[in-house]
């Protein structure tokens, strides 16, 4: 056995020796001579700092996004009641210029649930799209007050767009009236898709108004398309596609709503005697009831 080494002893190892030729060797006269000249350059890698999981890590960013919003703004509280059979139906509102179908579809989608012909779509229409939930249907008129009080009252909106003729500027000014009081979701559904002559032309104009629909609302909004009719009603598979959605959307708290009281009137009533008519005639003063639900916050 070799004798046990001490403290003082240190082990002394054989050195490497030193690249001669090779890659190796060229690399390190590069570097050797750029260091004198001083010509030396930061090298960039670009995969030497990338994510191992790119999806894990837009997550994470998004997450970090939100959570720094959340602490800027403070969130709406909703005032609807929990339960939905309990408070008022949400309202829908079919918004669009004139000729673009907005009657033709409150009809398409009162015969759905209802399986009833409807002949004028005169005021708000409210039908049951389940047990439990109801939905209030509401044309607006080509009216600048009338399109102003749907934007502030509106859970959802139907925007109707003649995809013949594209966007008009009726549209773009609803867009802005929504803008200041509280944005609510908003469907896109494009009508008469039945002109075009050929399939290439109606994949443009699809793209096209997808593109700008997206563009004016945001990405991913939903759109639907309607061909043509049938009846005075549009095709049945196509409505079920739209009642799918209206079944199962979640409106959100708006601005405007959250701080005024205000009713939505379903039906109005002439209650004056009509002795009092008799007697006095066309110019007596009457009595009038309006029927409907408070939205919003109590009235004062």
């Amino acid at each position: 056995m070799a004798p046990p080494t001490t403290t003082t002893d240190q082990q002394t190892n054989r050195a490497h020796k030193a690249t001669k030729s090779g890659r190796g060797s060229r690399e390190k006269k590069k570097l050797l001579q750029s260091k004198k000249s001083n010509t030396l350059t930061a090298r960039h890698n670009p995969r030497a700092f990338s994510v191992a999981n790119i999806v894990r890590t837009q997550r994470t960013i998004q997450r970090n996004l939100d959570r720094a919003q959340k602490k800027e703004y403070a969130p709406l509280s909703d005032r609807r009641a929990s339960r939905a059979e309990e408070g008022p139906p949400p309202l829908v509102a079919v918004v669009g210029p004139p000729g673009v179908g907005k009657s033709t579809l409150i009809r398409s989608l009162v015969k759905f649930y209802t399986n009833c012909n409807l002949s004028e779509t005169t005021g708000p229409i409210t039908v049951c799209t389940s047990k439990t939930r109801r939905v209030t249907f509401l044309e607006c008129p080509n009216d600048t007050a009338a399109m102003l009080d749907v934007a502030k009252i509106a859970d959802l909106v139907l925007l109707c767009v003649d995809a013949k003729f594209g966007f008009e500027m009726e549209t773009f000014e609803f867009l802005n009236m929504m803008q200041t009081h509280g944005f609510p979701k908003v469907m896109g559904v494009f009508t008469h898709l039945d002109q075009f002559q050929t399939a290439k032309n109606l994949r443009k104009t699809k793209k096209l108004l997808k593109h700008r629909f997206w563009t004016e609302i945001y990405d991913g909004a939903k759109m639907f398309y309607f061909s043509g009719c049938v009846n005075g009603k549009y095709l049945k598979h196509e409505v079920k596609q739209l009642t799918l959605l209206l079944g199962r959307v979640k409106y959100r708290p708006l601005v405007w709503r959250n701080t005024h009281p205000y009713v939505v009137v379903d039906r109005h009533e002439d209650i004056t005697h009509p002795a009092k008519v008799e007697e006095e005639g066309e110019g007596c003063e009457r009595s009038v009831a309006f029927y409907g639900y408070v939205r919003g916050t109590n009235l004062k």
